[in-house]
């Protein structure tokens, strides 16, 4: 997301995003001829439904043995029933990247699945030429791109600079956790920085990462754009419902704020 859109000071921000809001409820629905289209680069979706494509060997192999893009598909699912989830396997293991297989996906669900959301629950702690010139190319056709901007561990310690998040094409997504309340709260489970734009809940089921938080957030958006809502307006869209957290504004830990989500 171009971070430069929105101005820190919160009282222009917030009547701006207000006015987006509104008028979002004022526009026709979509819904009907045209579905919103999802495409989600993942491990694969194991359900007979998956519709989609592998970029890993034979194509029709949407197996998922980590079961996290089924989880990811769950999610987006639930939170936008009425969209055209599509599943581009283009990984097997979240340690093991194969580039050339993301990037060739990346292309193929704008150029032949005609994406309006794409999520990208997973993150690199390095930059790509080649990676970045396809979102770029994405991103010019239309496509909103989603991405979660990582968790805490070894390898992605304090500090660290998540993309493809961190670039200002993309909405980068951080992980909260819920209290007993169901009120959002911070934790050390997740990486912060500047590719933070919102933050959503990041648990499904047992397990938790903000990889669950970007696909509630996909989810969030398609269901938006099916209500009506114009893909130029959904970051002002997003900044409307998000709950500040932390410091007022903009901050490195939640973003814009809080979106909640199913």
């Amino acid at each position: 997301m171009n971070r430069a859109f929105f101005t820190r000071a919160g009282g222009t921000l917030a009547f701006l995003a207000a006015l987006i809001l509104l008028s979002a409820f004022l526009v026709p629905s979509c819904c009907g001829e045209n579905p919103v289209t999802v495409c989600i680069l993942d491990s694969g979706c194991g359900d007979n439904h998956a519709e989609g494509e592998s970029f890993l060997g034979a194509a029709d192999d949407l197996s998922d043995s980590i079961g996290h893009g089924s989880s990811i598909c769950s999610l987006v699912r639930g939170a936008a029933p009425e969209a055209n989830v599509v599943m581009l396997k283009c990984f097997e293991a979240q340690d093991t990247w194969n580039e050339e297989a993301i990037v060739e996906a990346l292309y193929a669900a704008v150029d032949t699945y005609h994406a309006d959301v794409i999520n990208m629950s997973w993150t690199l702690a390095s930059e790509s030429d080649a990676l970045h010139e396809a979102i770029l190319h994405a991103y010019d056709q239309g496509a909103i791109l989603v991405a979660c901007t990582g968790n805490l561990s070894v390898t992605t310690g304090l500090g660290t600079v998540a993309y493809p998040a961190a670039w200002d094409e993309v909405i980068g997504v951080a992980g909260v956790d819920l209290n007993d309340l169901g009120a959002p709260k911070t934790s050390l489970w997740y990486l912060y920085g500047e590719a933070v734009d919102f933050c959503a809940r990041g648990d499904w089921d047992q397990d938790k990462g903000s990889s669950y938080a970007a696909a509630r957030v996909s989810g969030l958006i398609a269901a938006a754009l099916h209500d009506g809502v114009e893909p130029s307006g959904v970051c002002q869209y997003l900044a409307a419902l998000a709950q500040d957290m932390g410091d007022p504004g903009y901050d490195h830990r939640f973003g814009w704020g809080y979106l909640k989500t199913s």
